[in-house]
């Protein structure tokens, strides 16, 4: 027995468990242990290349992103000036977005897609936000900063004005609306994700991860985990050319053409292998 495995037999023992009770303790710890080693294992036997290429986008998009900042930081005080918040706004979503796109990517190379979809939906937020605030400008981009220091979610945008004065707040719906972007493209896919983080009965009973037919559990699934992938892998695409449009340098727009081009063939990675391995499925 181990030092961890010690103390905490001594733990359970201090709380009252019996030996019988304790080694049944540690009997599920080992068959969860075991069940999650079998599945990483199949996990990286059948989606092994579709997580490789996640994980090659990312890395494009960390050097466009690297190469950018580079840019910035050789512009002159004046010229950084004029877009320095819209810059920084920007580039802080963006890099929070990449943060969220690993995250997705664990919970997929574990098998959780309703986890992986649920974190989505930040991320497709952080789009939007950053939709609207290239469009309104160093304004906005400033209120955007400062309100990181208040428990103003998105009132901030009324610096924007387009709202009435009358508004008493501002939603991320009348973001959504006011944007660059096209809210129906991904309305689907963001209700989804909303009934997925609440405890709606769709999420509850519609699980990404359960496959029709087969009921539904607390386990680990390799169903289900294309659409978070591809979804975040498109959202940070999105954020990012946003945060490039701002000073579209050669360097960086090269590698972003790149990327872009890698991000379809990550897209028929994802989606060849679903097909591959759950050639029944009616799930487009």
């Amino acid at each position: 027995m181990n030092k961890n495995h010690e103390s905490l037999s001594q733990r359970l023992k201090k709380a009252g468990f019996s030996p019988s009770e304790i080694q049944s303790v540690f009997t599920g710890i080992a068959k969860m242990r075991a069940e999650e080693k079998s599945f990483l294992e199949y996990s990286d036997e059948n989606w092994g290349a579709a997580f490789n290429a996640s994980e090659c986008f990312y890395t494009m998009i960390k050097q466009a992103t690297a190469e950018t900042a580079a840019y910035f930081d050789s512009l002159t005080e004046e010229e950084k000036s004029l877009k320095q918040y819209t810059f920084t706004a920007l580039f802080t979503l963006q890099n929070r977005a990449s943060q969220q796109y690993l995250e997705i990517l664990t919970l997929v190379k574990n098998g959780f897609s309703d986890g992986a979809f649920a974190r989505w939906r930040s991320m497709y937020e952080l789009s939007v936000i950053s939709s609207f605030i290239l469009k309104y400008g160093e304004v906005v981009a400033e209120k955007f900063i400062e309100a990181s220091e208040s428990q103003d979610r998105y009132d901030w945008a009324m610096a924007s004005g387009v709202f009435s004065e009358k508004k008493r707040h501002v939603t991320f719906g009348d973001l959504l609306k006011l944007c660059d972007m096209d809210a129906e493209v991904c309305k689907e896919n963001y209700t989804v994700a909303n009934q997925t983080v609440h405890a709606s009965p769709q999420g509850t009973f519609g699980r990404l991860g359960a496959q029709e037919g087969t009921g539904s559990d607390s386990q680990r699934s390799g169903y289900g985990i294309a659409a978070p992938a591809i979804h975040s892998a498109n959202t940070l695409a999105l954020i990012s050319s946003m945060l490039f449009s701002l000073y579209p340098d050669e360097k960086t727009m090269e590698t972003m053409s790149l990327s872009a081009k890698w991000l379809d063939e990550l897209i028929e990675i994802y989606c060849d292998t679903h097909e591959k391995l759950f050639p029944d499925d009616k799930e487009e």
